[in-house]
């Protein structure tokens, strides 16, 4: 990787960095967890940006940090289901239809010095994306209240939530949520979660199915791919920087500091901490 930056440069100069991102095949919670974990390591080590986007399997629920285990093994319709808890906030999010991402942001660039700049420069560019595609899409800047201790991430509106305006999103708030984002501070490095939904869910009903990016695009503007190749580049742009697509995983299967920390995640201790 051709990465630059420090934290001695002018503050008035803008510094071209190199953005890398890898797309991840699919995995278990557990290895996910820690496969985040372990590139917020090498952001710091490496003072760059970097940024994983992966799937889950099998379809998978996370649990934000300070959820309560005994809200998920009280849910009736979600006692089939594989579990994780993530080291980020926010409500319980089904993966499966979604893209996740983990972004990690070294703590000498300026992203990582405000949780609302970091999601207004994740969600502002996916905005100005589904905007130029012909999707009304908004960031939530005042949230009602009501909807704070909802269960599941995409039944509440937080600050910086990334929403659009659809007839058929079929949502109370006169709106539906697409994206939500969740960060941890570390030692040297901010790492951000975030769950994209890019379809429904056919495996769940009720309150925890939700409408996904696919769903909602109008005819015409694209596919989900092209919009998240899009994504990419405006957020690059942000960035000042070069978009890096690297090749393979952003990880060895082998990796034993990544196998520790994943037996960590999916040990009862962790997972039953709240």
């Amino acid at each position: 990787m051709n990465l630059s930056g420090s934290s001695k440069s002018s503050p008035n100069k803008k510094q071209r960095i190199g953005f890398s991102v890898w797309r991840d095949p699919p995995a278990s919670g557990g290895w996910n967890m820690a496969a985040d974990e372990a590139i917020a390591r090498r952001s710091e080590e490496t003072n760059s940006v970097l940024m994983r986007l992966y799937g889950w399997h099998p379809h998978t629920v996370s649990l934000g940090s300070f959820q309560r285990y005994v809200d998920f093994s009280e849910t009736p319709e979600l006692s089939h289901w594989p579990v994780v808890r993530r080291p980020s906030g926010g409500g319980a999010i089904i993966h499966g239809t979604d893209l996740t991402y983990g972004l990690a942001v070294p703590g000498s660039h300026d992203w990582s010095r405000g949780t609302e700049k970091l999601y207004a420069a994740v969600h502002g560019a996916l905005v100005e994306e589904l905007s130029e595609r012909h999707l009304s899409a908004y960031m939530v800047e005042a949230p009602g209240r009501e909807t704070e201790q909802n269960f599941y991430c995409f039944n509440r509106r937080a600050f910086g939530d990334l929403v659009v305006e659809h007839a058929a999103a079929g949502s109370s708030h006169g709106n539906h949520k697409i994206l939500g984002s969740a960060q941890r501070r570390l030692s040297g490095v901010v790492l951000q979660h975030g769950s994209l939904l890019l379809h429904r869910n056919p495996h769940i009903q009720g309150v925890g199915s939700h409408l996904g990016l696919g769903d909602v695009l109008p005819a015409g503007s694209g596919s989900v791919n092209e919009v998240v190749d899009g994504w990419l580049q405006r957020l690059a742009d942000r960035l000042h920087g070069e978009l890096i697509a690297e090749t393979g995983p952003s990880y060895v299967k082998e990796n034993k500091d990544i196998i520790t920390r994943t037996e960590r995640y999916e040990s009862t201790a962790w997972l039953q901490r709240r």
